[in-house]
């Protein structure tokens, strides 16, 4: 039988489509949409079905902020199964076969169509490590090619024709197009519709900023902005810290109510320090050790919430927290 000569060059149209996929896999890879419940719970089955696993339990959350405290106690934990890292071992049988039809030189350019990638989830301050060791995200996440590979492939089979094993692709597809987290067992697989990242720099930051204030639920706008003006504070940029932290108190007190207010104030007052004690890059870019110039600002923005604390116990607290300073 002939060797099949393997693929090694681009045509003209296919350098235009090149750039097409990149933009493409740089949307896919940080979506600032959320696919709907149905989307998620089919891709998720699909995958589990092409991996011969039966249909987990599957449980589907706006982010890792929306979770709530109750489910960390319920049934679903007590029969979990192995950790099943769908994306990951739907990606893995398709490499191969594809690199066999492309010339190894082509082959490496098209390494760079999605960008590189090194992200780990915002996950929520008050986490146990109880929860955190129950929260195993699927390793593909890990790993920072993970989409690199995903996107050659994409490339190769949709344009240059390459042959591969078309349930297991569509089944990997549907888990990337999704865009959020996925925290899968061989039993329970959590999907988090939203991505949000532990970061505010470039590239990604302003994306991750769109995403928190496009979450659903207040409170949970709350501790995620907490956490990005706690990001922006670490970076050296106290203004932007400040104007996120503010940010917060806004949304606070416009939409929050009750003991769930009164909460969030308090949240809001126990992160106020570290905004007051990072060097701000901005304003002393070769200076180590300056304080944030805005931290009289944040201590009389403290204690004009703790008025507004109603609950008695949340309000000591907060006062300690203030005198502790």
């Amino acid at each position: 039988m002939a060797k099949i000569p393997r693929i090694s060059q681009l045509t003209s149209a296919q350098e235009d489509q090149l750039i097409d996929y990149k933009k493409k896999w740089q949307n896919l890879i940080f979506s600032t949409e959320s696919s709907s419940e149905a989307a998620i719970q089919a891709s998720v089955e699909t995958a589990y079905h092409c991996l011969n696993l039966s249909t987990p339990e599957i449980y589907i959350f706006e982010s890792l902020f929306d979770i709530p405290d109750s489910f960390w106690s319920s049934s679903c934990w007590q029969n979990l199964g192995n950790i099943a890292s769908l994306q990951n071992r739907l990606l893995q049988p398709l490499i191969a076969p594809v690199a066999r039809q492309v010339a190894g030189q082509l082959w490496g350019k098209l390494w760079n169509i999605s960008p590189r990638l090194e992200y780990t989830p915002l996950y929520p301050k008050g986490w146990s490590q109880d929860v955190r060791q129950k929260m195993q995200i699927d390793a593909f996440f890990k790993d920072r090619f993970g989409f690199r590979h995903c996107s050659r492939i994409d490339f190769c089979q949709g344009i240059l024709g390459c042959t591969l094993d078309v349930d297991t692709w569509n089944a990997l597809y549907g888990l990337v197009q999704q865009g959020g987290w996925l925290f899968p067992y061989e039993h329970l697989c959590i999907a988090v519709q939203k991505r949000l990242i532990h970061s505010v720099r470039l590239p990604w930051g302003a994306k991750n900023k769109a995403l928190v204030d496009s979450l659903t639920r207040p409170e949970s706008q709350v501790l995620a902005g907490l956490q990005l003006a706690a990001l922006e504070s670490v970076a050296g940029h106290s203004q932007r810290a400040f104007d996120c932290w503010v940010k917060t108190i806004s949304i606070a007190q416009e939409r929050l109510s009750g003991i769930t207010q009164d909460f969030a104030f308090l949240a809001i007052i126990q992160q106020a320090k570290p905004i007051t004690t990072y060097t701000d890059m901005d304003e002393y870019p070769f200076t180590s050790g300056a304080t944030s110039p805005l931290a009289s600002n944040v201590w009389d923005k403290c204690q004009q919430l703790i008025q507004l604390i109603e609950t008695p116990e949340l309000r000591i607290e907060a006062q300690a927290i203030l005198d502790d300073r």
